[in-house]
């Protein structure tokens, strides 16, 4: 199709969010080479093959890990070619109080968070060491990245959900990549208890029944009655 007239804000604005989204592809296969590169990782590596979880499903979703170092992945974008300003528009880099600009996630494990057609929107990170505070962490809203939209796993669970005509919910990360390993691939996590109306409109979208299982706790069980 040709353009006749093109909105040059609409432009720019399309320019914006492509960039970005290269960022976060870059981003999220460096953090994969680190994980299983890196000496630093060897942690990270033994938490999550100890949790049972195999290197294929692991890389299938592309887990990851931050450096502890302060600037590895800003320093790296920046060289190439990336501005701080997109840097932190991503959720990949932050302002410190003295004026420093430095990575948001540091020294722990990375879940990459898609959407259906399987682009990075923001990430999840889960420390490794029992004094990290908070324990996960997400990409803050943004122009990208919503949380109350987001299903992990919905890019890898589409297809079989609907081949199948259902899908899975549960909580957590390691829960999708579990019950994937253990062949059920129409799994998608909500990331936490609350399930938003816009959740329930994408696992309409994917699938006729949806099979809530959260955990077998008081606050899943409330939440899957709720």
């Amino acid at each position: 199709l040709e353009r006749e007239q093109a909105d040059p804000r609409a432009e720019e604005r399309r320019r914006r969010r492509e960039r970005l989204l290269a960022l976060l592809e870059r981003a999220a296969a460096y953090y994969v080479r680190y994980l299983w590169e890196s000496g630093e990782a060897a942690r990270a590596r033994e938490h999550l093959l100890g949790r049972g979880l195999e290197e294929k499903v692991l890389r299938g979703f592309r887990v990851g890990y931050a450096p502890s170092a302060w600037d590895k992945l800003v320093t790296g974008a920046q060289r190439d070619g990336f501005r701080p300003d997109e840097i932190a528009a991503a959720g990949l880099g932050q302002r410190g109080r003295g004026g420093g600009f430095y990575d948001r996630f540091r020294a722990r494990i990375m879940f990459p968070l898609a959407d259906a057609r399987g682009r990075v929107l923001g990430f999840g990170a889960r420390a490794v060491r029992e004094d990290q505070r908070p324990k996960y962490l997400n990409t803050s809203e943004n122009e990208l990245y919503h949380k109350g939209r987001q299903l992990f796993g919905i890019d890898r669970a589409r297809g079989p959900a609907a081949r199948g005509g259902r899908i899975v919910v549960v909580e957590g990360y390691t829960d999708v990549l579990a019950l994937h390993q253990a062949g059920v691939e129409e799994s998608v996590a909500i990331m936490g208890t609350a399930l938003t109306q816009e959740q329930l409109a994408e696992l309409g979208k994917a699938a006729r029944a949806v099979h809530l299982a959260l955990d077998a706790d008081r606050a899943g069980e409330e939440a899957m009655l709720r």
